[in-house]
């Protein structure tokens, strides 16, 4: 269940106007080539993506309720999760083209970049990706795919494991382990 979500992930590092945000364009431009490219690596995204502030994001209500260890906990097992989809998936990436098509600021340090990407014998697929500058560095924390928000997503089915009676922070790394 968890793993279907990131897969589109995996596959790519948002239809806006042509408000130009550079810095953030930059990113995803640099990550696409670092993903697409034949040595492409687990530093492409562990530079690219912000993933301390998504495992934050994807722990919701929850990330006030947990301990300090369990919350690096579950992000240790998030980054795990994250860059061993990317690894099963690299192969689909080798090939795929990803143009920065533009951007739009949402504020100066939070913008959408909206890029299209070409997979061999595939229609071309618009990806959205929402950068956010944090201590001068522009990282993704959230990327929409076929219409569905990743990060808004993996938050979701992390709180539909926790809200069950019992359920502790190991049942949501256990299902990011699976």
């Amino acid at each position: 269940m968890l793993r279907a979500v990131f897969v589109s992930t995996a596959l790519v590092l948002f239809t806006l106007s042509a408000q130009a945000s550079p810095e953030a364009e930059a990113v995803i431009a640099s990550a696409a080539t670092q993903i697409s490219g034949a040595e492409a690596g687990d530093q492409a995204i562990t530079e690219s993506v912000d993933i301390e502030a998504i495992a934050r994001f994807t722990l919701g209500k929850y990330s006030r309720q947990i301990s300090d260890a369990d919350k690096v906990r579950f992000t240790e097992a998030f980054e795990d999760f994250l860059v061993g989809t990317f690894r099963e998936q690299k192969n689909k990436l080798r090939n795929a083209s990803v143009e920065v098509i533009g951007s739009i600021d949402r504020n100066d340090r939070d913008s959408v970049v909206e890029t299209r990407v070409t997979q061999k014998g595939e229609e071309p697929q618009t990806v959205r990706w929402r950068v956010i500058q944090r201590d001068g560095a522009w990282r993704v924390v959230d990327v929409e795919v076929l219409g569905l928000w990743l990060a808004i997503e993996q938050r979701a089915q992390i709180a539909a494991i926790l809200d069950k009676p019992r359920a502790t922070i190991d049942d949501a790394i256990a299902a990011l382990n699976s």
